[in-house]
């Protein structure tokens, strides 16, 4: 339709498919996938929808994605074609570790957008699982543009941090033979957006919540939901378990969830204004959205990258460093933080490489290294104690 909004989706995988795709299609965008991987982009152009299955605990609420296009990331001339387009939108549905390379062909097309569009806005909606993202993607386009094209990105491009709660697992064998391209999520509802940093108008969805304090909701979204997914995960790697149901049937990991989380809200209430009691009601929805015997989570999944998760920012020490910075003692972070440098998933080359540094430099030097936790810090001693107990008990 002439009036739709055209909407550029970078990122064609479970959280770009599962959750963007459904937020921009309900605000009647056009969609456009952009992806580096050709066999993918091919597989999309050749369906021509798919299916986003809700698991509802009980049933799967599905959904059907169509209308949309795929194109490869390096078709640089259409990308910006369609960005220069009136009230265009980009999503950045990606994995921290792909920013730069997007950043390239965003800075190809922004400066294409400053020479023939220049009095159009341009939004930006970020859509990464990492704090700090916004940040860095201005820093990598302020590096790629100069002149009016500088100009344009610090005036009329808006960089709008989103919160996604949203989590996909895999999809269930049967449902994938059917629909390969489906996406099985755990259904939340919306996605919180940085109502100020828009520079034009908001994407009209009922599925957009627009938020005047997103740093608040960011936070306590990694510090929570991901706190207690990595809780389950490295708890319940030294008791073999395969599943998260299967570690949710211990009561010494639901208690450890329950303390961890307890531990992440005195934090989060100093430093964010949230009551106590908003903390209860947001912990006790975070237990009940993981709780969901539909979605097969895999330990190994939850635990993988444990570099990245073991970071100064990131879903442990995060919340540990800021409970005791408002007078709190991270007890159970402390144990988690010290089983993940324990029980890493050496699934990944950058784990590997972790553990090999933990196991030939120590686990002082880690904490210092990845953590940036130095010796003198309380949180240092807690996780090295905890870590050196885990030692004694093998």
């Amino acid at each position: 339709m002439a009036d739709q909004r055209t909407a550029l989706i970078f990122g064609a995988g479970k959280i770009g498919r599962g959750f963007v795709a459904e937020v921009l299609s309900r605000a009647d965008c056009q969609l456009y996938f952009v992806d580096s991987d050709q066999e993918r982009v091919d597989r999309l152009n050749r369906a021509g929808s798919y299916t986003i299955y809700k698991a509802r605990r009980t049933f799967y609420e599905t959904v059907t994605i169509e209308g949309f296009q795929a194109l490869h990331a390096s078709a640089e001339g259409e990308i910006a074609e369609l960005m220069c387009r009136r009230g265009a939108l980009v999503a950045l549905a990606i994995h921290m570790e792909d920013l730069e390379n997007v950043a390239m062909v965003l800075g190809v097309c922004i400066a294409r957008k400053a020479m023939e569009t220049p009095g159009e806005p341009l939004d930006i909606l970020l859509c990464i699982n990492h704090i700090g993202a916004k940040a860095a993607l201005q820093r990598s386009l302020e590096s790629l543009l100069g002149g009016a094209a500088l100009d344009y990105l610090r005036n009329r491009v808006g960089i709008v941090q989103t919160v996604e709660i949203v989590a996909c697992p895999e999809l269930p064998e049967a449902l994938e033979e059917r629909d390969p391209l489906g996406v099985l999520t755990n259904g939340y509802p919306e996605m919180p957006v940085e109502m100020d940093a828009f520079r034009g108008e908001p994407p009209l969805s009922p599925m957009v919540r627009l938020s005047r304090n997103i740093d608040a909701e960011t936070h306590r979204k990694m510090y929570t939901v991901n706190a207690a997914y990595a809780t389950i995960a490295y708890l319940g790697a030294p008791k073999h378990y395969i599943y998260l149901s299967d570690a949710l049937a211990d009561e010494k990991i639901c208690q450890a969830v329950a303390e961890a989380l307890g531990e992440a809200a005195v934090g989060l209430c100093g430093e964010y204004g949230y009551s106590p009691e908003d903390m209860r009601l947001w912990n006790e929805r975070v237990k009940d959205l993981i709780d969901n015997p539909l979605l097969l989570y895999t330990l190994n999944r939850l635990g993988t990258d444990t570099p990245r998760k073991v970071g100064p920012q990131d879903r442990l020490v995060g919340p540990a460093l800021l409970c005791l910075k408002h007078g709190g003692m991270p007890r159970q972070l402390a144990r988690v933080i010290a089983h993940a440098y324990r029980y890493a998933v050496d699934d990944d080359v950058r784990t590997r490489m972790f553990l090999r540094f933990v196991e030939e430099e120590g686990i002082e030097s880690a904490l210092e290294r990845y953590s940036r936790l130095a010796m003198r810090n309380l949180l240092h001693r807690m996780v090295r104690a905890e870590y050196e107990a885990l030692g004694e008990r093998l």
